[in-house]
């Protein structure tokens, strides 16, 4: 009797570390599902992110080219050397923010693009075009949209590069916008 009752007792305390063993893992498991899930949503949302940094800065630097390219159009078109030589502080202002674009897109594995957004007939007529009033108010609508995509670049990132990049570039920026509507008092004075 007594031996049955040993292994009565044996057999439950078994049975009793088998069940508390099995919990515990069962809870690990479960923990460590959960802590992967959330690794799994944070890595997504940096991925996100990331895409989101790299497609604003891309669309900066389309714009950037679209103003250097708008500029070579401006001193090719005015005779005003006035404003050929405000035209050419721009587009080398524009020059020293594509660099710095350049540089934080290499430090951030993104690659720019080295073409303009204006397709080769808007770049046709507008060499064409003798109107330099156009020509100026798009190359104010080009840094002003410029200026919108480092501001909303700045808003979605936290990488200290874009941050540096957005606060340099913009100063640069208002300077070649402020500008471009001196040229624009200039041309209409001048009219």
């Amino acid at each position: 009797m007594k031996l049955n009752r040993n292994i009565f007792i044996v057999t439950s305390l078994a049975l009793i570390a088998l069940v508390s063993v099995s919990f515990n893992s069962c809870e690990y498991f479960i923990k460590s599902e959960n802590s992967e899930n959330i690794q799994k949503s944070k890595s997504n949302n940096n991925i996100t992110t990331g895409q989101s940094e790299a497609k604003l800065l891309v669309q900066a630097s389309k714009n950037n080219l679209d103003v250097i390219e708008l500029c070579s159009i401006i001193e090719d078109v005015s005779s005003d050397d006035e404003v050929k030589n405000l035209v050419e502080e721009i587009k080398n202002e524009q020059l020293k923010v594509l660099e710095t674009y350049s540089k934080v897109a290499s430090e951030n594995v993104i690659s720019l693009p080295r073409y303009t957004n204006m397709s080769f007939e808007d770049i046709t007529k507008l060499n064409d075009s003798l109107d330099l009033e156009l020509h100026l108010k798009l190359l104010s609508k080009k840094i002003h949209k410029q200026k919108d995509l480092l501001n909303k670049l700045s808003d979605t990132t936290n990488n200290e590069d874009f941050k540096e990049l957005v606060q340099s570039a913009n100063d640069v920026l208002e300077e070649s916008f402020d500008k471009s509507v001196q040229t624009l008092e200039i041309l209409n004075s001048d009219s």
